[in-house]
């Protein structure tokens, strides 16, 4: 039984569609089908109910989920319990990341990799996308935390032809992170200023291609990373385009609020790698890394008195406020 088609059936099992599921793996929805058909045939049964909106279970399926989940555990263990004894669970990771990543996924991830790899030494380089990707590529990092405005292709086209590129099997989807345009509450009303990263971050991008229009005549001021935006419009400098989960905090307490603007792309965090050049004994935990589950919506509550304290704490939030992920940050 081909292993990756199990990966796929729990991922489609934890997915509401199958293009979400294809999202996760990082593959074409294709793909996804046809192992999902492999699997039904090696085992003559069917595993998803077919014709309907999202994903549903067969019996059979739900039957199946425990076993295949168990099977992957299972492997996972093993790979990594026969190639920590042979290396003592050591070895050396050159991670890449990007420097918007650096501010607020970085340190989360690195928790995640000494839980599971206490001996593991990585090194963090950082660097733009192409960069990042063109370095894993050709072997000079051995993974990269990279990040888009939408589900980057299953190969990147950024490397050179010869040099090894990240395929379905060497990436993890890991986490997408709600964008917002945020600013002090005396400069949201007549914005004046946008504040944005540099060239080449994707909030830049998404600053210029998607805030900029909609907020009319206001002048472009490059304040250089994620912390610089944010700690800028804390200043009461002017707007700037974030991750909402790195000003989480602020929006809470009403230091900052979010413009009541159409929703901004969110942006997906990938990790990449390169089998020829990753420890082998690190590749297994790579490959079991998963988002993390999402928290349930935040309800705005009814507002209190106009002239009561919690009434003016309230009304500080024109926008909800979708929590931050915490702990660990990606589960295994």
């Amino acid at each position: 039984m081909d292993v990756r088609r199990l990966e796929t059936f729990v991922a489609v099992a934890r997915s509401t569609t199958l293009a979400e599921a294809a999202d996760r793996l990082g593959c074409a929805r294709s793909t996804v089908t046809g192992h999902l058909q492999g699997l039904e045939r090696d085992l003559g049964a069917s595993l998803v109910e077919r014709g309907g909106s999202v994903n549903r279970l067969t019996g059979a399926g739900t039957r199946f989920l425990e076993y295949a989940t168990d099977i992957l555990d299972k492997l996972a263990q093993a790979q990594a319990a026969v190639a920590a004894a042979a290396e003592d669970g050591g070895g050396r990771l050159s991670l890449g990341a990007t420097a918007s990543l650096c501010t607020y996924r970085l340190p989360g991830f690195l928790r995640t990799l000494h839980r599971l790899m206490p001996h593991l030494d990585a090194q963090v380089v950082v660097g733009s996308v192409p960069e990042l990707r063109e370095q894993v590529g050709r072997g000079e990092l051995s993974a990269a935390l990279v990040n888009s405005a939408t589900v980057p292709a299953a190969r990147p086209s950024a490397v050179a032809p010869d040099d090894r590129s990240a395929g379905e099997d060497d990436r993890r989807h890991l986490w997408t992170d709600r964008v917002a345009l945020v600013g002090a509450p005396e400069q949201v009303a007549r914005p004046r200023r946008l504040l944005v990263t540099a060239p080449g971050c994707v909030y830049r991008d998404i600053a210029e291609r998607q805030a900029l229009p909609r907020l009319g005549r206001v002048q472009v001021q490059q304040v250089g990373s994620v912390d610089g935006v944010t700690s800028s419009v804390l200043a009461g400098m002017g707007v700037g385009v974030v991750p909402a989960v790195a000003v989480g905090p602020h929006l809470r307490s009403g230091r900052l609020v979010e413009l009541p603007l159409p929703a901004l792309s969110p942006v997906v965090t990938e990790l990449i790698w390169n089998a020829e050049v990753t420890p082998p004994h690190v590749i297994p935990h790579l490959r079991r890394l998963r988002p993390p589950q999402p928290h349930p919506p935040t309800v705005p509550r009814p507002s209190p008195s106009a002239g009561s304290k919690e009434g003016r704490r309230l009304r500080r939030f024109p926008v909800g406020v979708v929590a931050s992920t915490d702990g660990d940050a990606v589960r295994t």
